[in-house]
């Protein structure tokens, strides 16, 4: 589950967490932790919008704007179909995200511990 491509961008992922630590006015746990949580909400946010729309629940939406569409065109505009939105997602893609949000938010989690426990 945790394979070697994940392992990779995990690691790519800590370089930016520490890119950031190292750009901020602070260095201690409290920015650490701050760096680290905006990489982890934005894969958190990725994961939730892809699972989202993986879950079939804008495919109602996308067929109605395109019926819409192509009722108020009257045949002037030819609206081509692109499939559902729930097609467009890979399942692969979309483990990655939820794997690195989880594993993000579990390691900021620790820290988070640590600074607590102090």
């Amino acid at each position: 589950m945790f394979g070697k491509r994940n392992l990779i961008l995990l690691l790519i992922n800590l370089a930016i967490t520490g890119l950031l630590f190292f750009l901020s006015d602070q260095h201690n746990l409290l920015a650490l932790i701050n760096s680290l949580f905006y990489i982890a909400f934005f894969y958190f946010i990725v994961a939730l919008l892809l699972f989202v729309i993986k879950g079939r629940v804008l495919d109602g939406i996308t067929r109605s704007f395109r019926r819409f569409g192509k009722y108020m065109s009257r045949g002037m505009i030819d609206l081509e179909e692109n499939g559902e939105p729930s097609e467009w997602v890979n399942r692969s893609f979309l483990s990655y995200m939820q794997i690195q949000a989880a594993v993000l938010i579990v390691l900021m989690l620790i820290f988070l511990a640590i600074y607590y426990l102090i």
